[in-house]
């Protein structure tokens, strides 16, 4: 149904190759970057003006300039910056996109991204888990690269949507404009987690 197709293609990679940086892949750690997300993407429930007010608060982020992604721009109305941090980085983006879904129509979604590298995705994603409650993905959103769980924020608590709701279901819950989506995967060296909001049009 959703046929989720990972925005990110080799953009993030050409990027930091743009920008002369190279990476190379020392041991992973536990590496906090889901409360570097929380802090930039879900506190400010995904607003990209939010985003761009907690990197300028944090400080040493560098600007992207979205030209350098070429034609692998993830994102329309794309902000992008990136942080050196030991021997990896930070990087966070935000911007929109849009997904034709099938019975749906085509819904567009704003998003807020976190990604890092290195990073532990198995204990990324068990934090996604937590956070939202679900205990599995959504079925069309469970590919090779990315799972998505998708939430119901209610009184600013997020509700873990049913894996099993129907399509005509999920349209409603998207239209109400209280469903959010997370994300989380890896997109080649980038291990990524994504703040998504979907709305019908």
């Amino acid at each position: 149904m959703f046929a989720f197709r990972s925005p990110l293609k080799t953009g993030v990679l050409a990027a930091c190759a743009v920008a002369g940086l190279a990476f190379a892949a020392p041991a992973v750690a536990q590496d906090p970057v889901f409360e570097k997300f929380r802090t930039v993407c879900i506190a400010g429930d995904g607003s990209a003006a939010a985003a761009a007010a907690a990197v300028e608060a944090d400080g040493g982020w560098m600007v992207l300039d979205p030209a350098m992604f070429g034609n692998d721009a993830p994102f329309q109305n794309m902000q992008a910056w990136m942080k050196m941090e030991g021997a990896g980085f930070r990087l966070v983006m935000t911007g929109d996109m849009a997904e034709e879904i099938d019975g749906m129509g085509q819904m567009d979604m704003s998003v807020c991204a976190v990604g890092a590298q290195p990073a532990e995705l198995g204990t990324l994603e068990a934090e996604v888990k937590a956070w939202t409650g679900a205990t599995a993905p959504l079925p069309d959103m469970d590919t090779p690269e990315f799972r998505g769980y998708g939430v119901m924020m209610q009184n600013g608590r997020p509700t873990p949507v049913d894996p099993a709701m129907s399509v005509d279901a999920l349209g409603v819950a998207a239209m109400s404009g209280d469903m959010r989506m997370l994300m989380v995967g890896e997109e080649g060296d980038v291990t990524m987690v994504m703040y998504m909001q979907p709305k019908l049009r």
